[in-house]
């Protein structure tokens, strides 16, 4: 306030840390991941640890302790006034604009040599929401921005246009920068959080980018360490100019929705943004509701769970990020989860092998076919999707929006959609109804134009109508006058009860997936109990190398291995046989052994039809696969041998006396076993 000092010149020695966690800070790559300076990857594994409940360093040892005791190298931290933000109006130690609070400033001195020694990584929010927002966690009356409270904004706008304001903030940031810019350990400054909670955003859209873009180019400009940068909003892209920029140096999509298997939502997120940006992106945060009730209800963490391996095998740089730290995570004692996944970082090269996602679906575990809805509040899905034989969707990845709008209200988000359907058989097709609901919503459903249902909707229902066999279209609306929340659309015995999210490598040699039996979910488990194990399926993964892949499989629990075997590529086409999966699998198969474009006969094996009757002909193809030599064995799913033929067979009769379920047919061909379910049906 009176004017600068300047102290005597001093002098100091740089030298080298040789600590085995300091690789340097971490950058972007050339992939979609991050890596350190000594070109090792990081992949994020952690939570959200916003701000702590009292003591800040007693908290935050604990929550740490615990997360890096599991593997955990990553956590988001809110520069807010309850927790560790620095400068705020007078009240608790603070005392106005460009006055930071030294207590907090120390705490964060500890936390980030903390984190240095444990190998942890921190996304630090500089600016949330509230203080630039008169409705949504409101903050504004006290914010020291406001001229109310002295400062240079009469209106929640002026933040971000007001000349003395971003000058202001900018003296801020570069405090900020001083003071932390050293260290490796900050992964990114981050902008805001969620933006697009601040008063009038649709309107202020282009003040609020050109603030974006201009303190992201000071953050470059005075950051000698040259840390990365990013921002959040709290629904989908809302402002790709943004999101496209320079130097915003990655995405980030924040998801709550109360629904089954919420792993889906956040893999096909990270898809689309990875899709639209070509830059890596992250699920920054996620929860099953915008309170932590829903999430308790799930005391064994199955979610959370889904949810880590989702995100990472969406093609996030790590994995999805839950919210409830203090009033879940801690409580529940879930920081298991995350071991996990910490090891299979340290298996799976997912920068070495540029890893990417790609489309693969199972075949032999027939189940109901659930689209789980992924746009938020605004969001305009797809009108038209058409479900293809192997519960695939065109356009791919098709997007469907979680608010049913009403005919008078919102009508401008308005995006009903159909569905061109093909049942094999006459079955249901259902809208699940999810936990929010506005006013007087009517759920009508048309099969090809003729209306088969008009009914009164309420939270958490089914509202369903019987399809006949054959090719139709189904259009869901909503005819009454506000939203309603849908949690997902079942067509009935269309889809598969393994989910498959698999990811390849830019050569084609290299493919790693997590399997899931999508009922091992919190909402099944609460209400039906464990389900049954898949049964002998397959997994279809198209464009990769031809060859014979070595095959292992892991715990997704422990990532302990559990066994090997062999996966082959025929026509760009990789099959990976699957046992019974009660829960979930990872797999990686890796190092053809043979690489050509020619077909090697030996490694297909094709029966039809399949699914079959008993006592009906099985056809095997081709037939010049089944030699003199070869030798076919019926197993059911304990091992026990129910048939054997030896020799040459163009067709073998299925035992009359079985009963419907899963089945294991295995041909032993020279050196060469394959594996493929078989299901018989009554």
């Amino acid at each position: 306030a009176t004017g600068n000092t300047i102290s005597s010149l001093l002098t100091f020695n740089c030298i080298e840390n040789t600590h085995e966690l300091n690789k340097g800070f971490i950058r972007t790559s050339n992939t979609n991941y991050l890596q350190f300076d000594n070109g090792d990857q990081y992949i994020a594994i952690g939570e959200n640890i916003a701000w702590q409940n009292n003591n800040a360093y007693l908290n935050y040892k604990t929550w740490l302790d615990n997360l890096s005791e599991n593997g955990g190298n990553f956590f988001r931290l809110w520069h807010a006034h309850w927790g560790l933000g620095i400068e705020w109006s007078q009240w608790n130690g603070f005392q106005g604009l460009m006055n930071y609070k030294q207590s907090n400033c120390f705490y964060q001195d500890w936390l980030l040599e903390y984190c240095a020694e444990n190998g942890i990584y921190i996304m630090l929010a500089l600016q949330h929401h509230g203080p630039v927002s008169t409705q949504v966690n409101p903050n504004w009356n006290e914010s020291p921005y406001n001229t109310a409270n002295g400062g240079a904004c009469q209106s929640t706008i002026d933040f971000f246009t007001d000349a003395e304001a971003r000058t202001i903030t900018k003296n801020r940031y570069r405090y900020i920068v001083a003071r932390w810019g050293y260290s490796r350990n900050i992964l990114c400054w981050e902008l805001f959080n969620e933006v697009h909670w601040t008063d009038n955003f649709e309107v202020n859209k282009a003040d609020v980018a050109n603030w974006h873009f201009e303190m992201a180019d000071y953050l470059k400009t005075i950051d000698p360490n040259n840390h990365l940068v990013s921002t959040s909003y709290g629904d989908d892209l809302e402002d790709e100019e943004v999101w496209s920029y320079p130097t915003i140096d990655f995405t980030q999509s924040h998801t709550y929705s109360n629904v089954s298997n919420i792993e889906r939502t956040l893999s096909v997120k990270n898809q689309l943004y990875l899709n639209t940006f070509e830059k890596p992106t992250l699920n920054g945060e996620f929860g099953l509701g915008i309170s932590s009730n829903l999430s308790n209800e799930d005391e064994q963490g199955i979610h959370i769970h889904n949810s880590l391996w989702g995100g990472l095998f969406g093609g996030g740089f790590g994995t999805a990020m839950t919210w409830w730290w203090d009033n879940y995570i801690h409580p529940q004692n879930l920081y298991h989860h995350f071991s996990g996944v910490a090891q299979m970082a340290n298996e799976i090269p997912f920068l070495g092998e540029n890893l990417s996602p790609v489309n693969a679906f199972a075949l032999g575990a027939p189940d109901d076919l659930i689209l789980t809805p992924t746009l938020g509040w605004a969001g305009i899905g797809e009108p038209e999707i058409t479900i293809n034989s192997n519960g695939s969707t065109s356009p791919e990845n098709a997007q469907l929006g979680q608010f049913l709008y009403g005919s008078e209200w919102n009508t401008q988000f308005r995006s009903p959609p159909s569905f061109i359907v093909n049942y094999p058989e006459e079955g249901l097709f259902s809208v699940l109804t999810g936990s929010e609901t506005g006013t007087n919503p009517i759920i009508t459903i048309q099969l090809n134009g003729n209306t088969q249902l008009e009914q009164p909707a309420e939270v958490n229902a089914s509202y369903s109508i019987v399809v006949p066999a054959g090719q139709h279209i189904i259009t869901i609306d909503n005819s009454g006058t506000d939203w309603i929340t849908i949690s997902g659309y079942l067509l009935e015995g269309l889809g598969s009860q393994m989910d498959a999210y698999v990811l390849v490598a830019e050569n084609k040699e290299y493919i790693s997936g997590w399997l899931l039996n999508n009922r091992y979910n919190h909402k099944f488990i609460s209400e039906f109990g464990e389900p049954l194990p898949t049964p002998m399926a397959s997994v279809k993964i198209e464009g990769v190398k031809n060859g014979i892949y070595n095959l292992r499989w892991f715990d997704p629990s422990t990532g302990i291995e559990l066994e090997s075997g062999e996966a082959h590529a025929v026509e760009g086409i990789l099959t990976v046989p699957t046992m019974p999966i009660q829960w979930d699998a990872i797999f990686i198969a890796d190092s053809p052994v043979v690489s050509t474009d020619k077909p090697d006969q030996r490694m297909v094996f094709e029966v039809y039809p399949n699914p079959i009757k008993p006592g009906d002909d099985l056809n095997l193809s081709p037939p010049d696969h089944f030699g003199k030599n070869t030798q076919l064995t019926l197993l059911n799913l304990n091992g026990q041998v129910l048939r054997h033929w030896e020799g040459a067979q163009e067709k073998i009769t299925v035992p009359s006396t079985l009963t419907s379920g899963p089945y294991i047919l295995k041909s032993q061909y020279s050196e060469t076993q394959l594996v493929i379910p078989l299901i018989v049906i009554e």
